[in-house]
């Protein structure tokens, strides 16, 4: 046997069979190159030619954090769908977004999630999961959680926490240079997901440093994506990704992964027992359902619902607060409204800050600026016409609504920070200029079946943030700082990457 194996490898070590290989090789990867680009049934639509013969673009772009404005570049270069991977593409249009999350039957989308955000171990979840079906029943376990009734029930403890984070900054956020308010508002939006998901006491804010949660999400943040992206290389390259974790990240993941079962197999073992406020938990497992076996699925979606809450809602009440920041006269005109809508702090609740509708205008602004919701959504076309172009069954679309909502086609000075275009024609500071802005597309929590449950929560939560801050508090960027130059600063990988911005809270004498 070894003397065949010797034999065989004397054989294609000699020059004449590895040149023979080499241009074996050659010829075949010319030939797929030139499928892909003129024969494969997306080598009509224009697009980089590297995207169309290779998942390098995509995969670049993503590995950088720039993957939403290297999207949008190719938008404006090639038009409205651009081809991004040798299947895949992506679209802009308000009409290609009803096309491709509006269609359902029976609340079962027609457009299948990809495995964009599968993170093995069968797995799936509220974010994670593929399969409409199961998608479907959790969501139905889900939905009475985000209902008018118990978003009303977890005000208490959305009160609890801010007005926890406007005493810290009352106490350390007067000084010149200010507070990082990213750091701050990760603890606040983190000690609410623990709070709401499963009533947990991660106490961030009281301890000023990272729990090992939000530990976790943040450093693996680019290595989720990092797995969604080698996944399209294949099962060697993947092994590429692990380069990017650190065995002491890897370390810290096992460990959140392990605390998070124990506390899900307590919460089954003490159901029944009265709880401090409602959380989300309680509508996955009710006291009355049978005790599962297997908690790796409950233990997924309660990660997946934690997630789910802190990134949005860092985000925007990040988002919402620099960009006011940024432009004085708004910030101005928000600071009075809310100052003449409430005589005392404790006033400001869910159902007096509702109807403010410069306050609604602003928050509208920045989610149209700063959204979450930049990963593309990719889905599984059925083979169906997406905006008029036939996508056949099997190819990968996704839309960009980050490309959409900064588009001047759509929007009057989309780059600019402009409450006003939100604003009704009655409004003292509304602009007849705006007028002619399209907002059809503007989705900022997804549309169809797997639109986000949580936006009324999420509404309440960044009107009372903004509310409570800027009637506390005279707030100023820190000396020396600047926030002209976010965009360009911006990474996005599972979820935004904020840089650091200091800001001065100056308490309001009364």
């Amino acid at each position: 046997m070894d003397f065949h194996l010797q034999t065989l490898w004397s054989e294609v070590a000699k020059p004449q069979s590895l040149a023979t290989l080499f241009l074996g090789a050659t010829l075949l990867c010319a030939a797929r190159a030139a499928y892909l680009v003129y024969f494969h049934p997306l080598s009509k639509f224009p697009g980089p030619r590297l995207a169309a013969v290779s998942d390098l673009w995509y995969g670049y772009h993503w590995l950088s954090g720039r993957y939403p404005w290297a999207v949008e570049d190719a938008l404006r270069q090639y038009g409205d769908v651009v081809r991004i991977a040798p299947n895949e593409l992506v679209f802009v249009t308000p009409q290609a977004i009803a096309d491709i999350y509006g269609p359902h039957d029976k609340g079962l989308e027609a457009w299948v999630k990809t495995d964009f955000n599968n993170m093995g171990k069968g797995l799936g979840g509220i974010l994670w999961e593929e399969d409409p079906v199961r998608h479907r029943a959790v969501a139905r376990q889900l939905h009475p959680a985000f209902s008018s009734r118990n978003v009303r029930a977890l005000e208490p403890l959305v009160h609890r926490h801010m007005d926890y984070f406007v005493a810290r900054m009352a106490e350390l956020g007067g000084v010149a240079a200010g507070v990082d308010v990213a750091r701050w508002i990760n603890w606040l939006a983190m000690d609410l997901a623990g709070a709401m998901s499963l009533s947990e006491d991660l106490g961030q804010q009281r301890a000023m440093r990272n729990d090992a949660r939000l530990d976790m999400l943040l450093a693996f943040n680019a290595f989720a994506t990092a797995m969604q992206v080698f996944k399209r290389f294949g099962p060697v390259l993947r092994q590429l990704q692990y380069l990017l974790a650190p065995a002491s990240k890897l370390l810290l993941f096992a460990r959140t992964e392990a605390t998070t079962r124990r506390q899900v197999r307590q919460r089954i073992a003490d159901r029944g027992a009265k709880t401090d406020h409602a959380d989300f938990f309680e509508f996955l497992l009710p006291a009355a359902a049978p005790a599962p076996t297997d908690t790796t699925h409950l233990a997924a979606v309660a990660v997946q619902l934690t997630f789910a809450e802190f990134g949005p809602m860092s985000d925007w009440f990040y988002s919402a607060l620099v960009h006011l920041l940024a432009e004085p006269a708004c910030h101005a005109a928000l600071v009075r409204e809310v100052r003449a809508a409430f005589a005392r702090s404790a006033d400001i609740v869910a159902t007096a800050v509702a109807p403010l509708p410069y306050l609604h205008a602003c928050l509208k602004e920045s989610l149209r600026l700063f959204n979450s919701n930049s990963t593309g959504l990719p889905r599984i076309s059925p083979g169906a016409v997406v905006d008029g172009h036939f996508v056949p069954k099997g190819a990968h679309v996704q839309t960009s609504v980050f490309a959409s909502f900064r588009s001047a086609r759509y929007f009057h000075e989309p780059l600019a920070f402009r409450p006003q275009r939100w604003l009704a024609p009655g409004h003292a500071l509304h602009e007849a200029r705006f007028a002619a802005d399209d907002a059809s597309g503007f989705v900022p929590f997804s549309l169809g079946p797997r639109m986000c449950m949580g936006r009324e929560l999420a509404w309440m939560q960044g009107k009372l943030f903004l509310a409570k801050v800027l009637w506390a508090f005279d707030v100023a960027l820190g000396s020396g700082q600047r926030v002209d130059g976010l965009d360009a600063a911006l990474r996005h990988y599972g979820f935004l990457v904020k840089p650091e911005v200091k800001v001065r809270f100056t308490p309001v004498e009364r």
